[in-house]
């Protein structure tokens, strides 16, 4: 009996797309594979009835923890069809000695480009353009935007996605500046990189993206404390995860006459319970609850505006994600190891 793979929250988009690459690639070198294609996410209560998996491939709203990982014997590897890695306890997976991996890089670019779509909108007063046209109101009160040209971009985080943003950035005519713990010499000589503290970036950057993954040492990496730095017509865009900026803080600045330019998130606290309500049935914890409300709390504002988690959304990425989980299984198959590790995230 081979391996037992069994996708969760499985779209039906995506099942073709993932029968016609395992049958290409797959099926030949390793003929005793089992596949299994699941619509649901992975969870506590639903676990057990995949005792037989030994690899589980999981999305954005299963949540590999330690009882899911008991509740799991035969299980050997777990494979995130995300960049993000926060729904998995990585510690508890090692304790049990299963490899943890991700797809780092298929949407590198196109989270980039989303982010400078963001940004645009915000300097172009596009939410309240929008507004405005649905009223029939061809008035530009309200509409003045302003240059990107010669504006400071700080990207907090110079990895995959970071990286193109300092090239999209340079190549528009703004200054960079970053924080990252690994300073990057190619992005340095490359678009002339300033790599700064963090207090640093949030005092002098017009535009603030943050690039930075999700896990203990990031939780609110911009807080109530920080975001007082930042210079009043600021703005600020997150397409990291949602826990990274702190939603009070967002509130406290925008209330305080702070990030006047804007505010744009893809990603955002409470999300999970926004995005798909079936998890109002379930019993909150109190803290996620007002998370949400917090989130949406921000829509009074007419300098914000939300993308439902959507960065990552065309159809090249998701080809390239498609291709990138197909070669890693076979990676894993064949060698039993990872192609990609985290050790230095915790």
């Amino acid at each position: 009996m081979g391996d037992k793979i069994t996708f969760f929250e499985a779209r039906d988009w995506e099942r073709e797309k993932f029968i016609k690459e395992i049958e290409k690639k797959l099926l030949t070198d390793f003929p005793d594979l089992q596949v299994e294609f699941v619509p649901l996410p992975l969870k506590e209560d639903n676990a057990s009835l995949y005792r037989d998996t030994s690899i589980a491939v999981i999305y954005l709203n299963s949540f590999v923890n330690g009882k899911v990982v008991e509740a799991l014997p035969n299980l050997k590897y777990v494979l995130t069809r995300t960049t993000g890695m926060d729904q998995i306890d990585i510690a508890a997976c090692k304790k049990r000695g299963i490899q943890v991996s991700n797809a780092p890089y298929y949407a590198s670019v196109t989270v980039a480009e989303h982010t400078f779509a963001l940004i645009f909108s915000l300097a172009r007063k596009m939410r309240t353009n929008f507004e405005k046209m649905q009223r029939l109101d061809f008035s530009r009160e309200g509409l003045l935007g302003w240059d990107l040209y010669g504006k400071i971009l700080g990207v907090i985080g110079t990895g995959n996605i970071g990286s193109h943003l300092c090239r999209i950035g340079y190549g528009i005519g703004m200054k960079v500046i970053a924080y990252d713990i690994t300073p990057s010499r190619e992005l340095i000589e490359k678009y002339e990189v300033n790599y700064v503290p963090l207090e640093t970036l949030l005092r002098e950057a017009d535009v603030i993206t943050v690039m930075v993954p999700y896990y203990a040492k990031t939780h609110h990496l911009i807080n109530k404390e920080n975001i007082k730095l930042t210079k009043p017509k600021a703005m600020l865009i997150n397409t990291a995860r949602g826990p990274v900026v702190d939603t009070d803080a967002l509130i406290w600045a925008l209330e305080n006459g702070r990030l006047q330019g804007g505010v744009a998130l893809d990603v955002f606290e409470g999300e999970r319970v926004l995005l798909d309500l079936s998890y109002l049935r379930e019993n909150l914890p109190s803290e996620i609850a007002q998370r949400a409300l917090l989130t949406l709390h921000l829509l009074r504002y007419p300098q914000v505006i939300f993308t439902p988690h959507i960065a990552y959304f065309t159809e090249e990425a998701l080809n390239r994600l498609v291709e990138w989980i197909v070669e890693d299984l076979h990676h894993y198959l064949r060698y039993k190891s990872s192609r990609v590790h985290f050790e230095s995230y915790f």
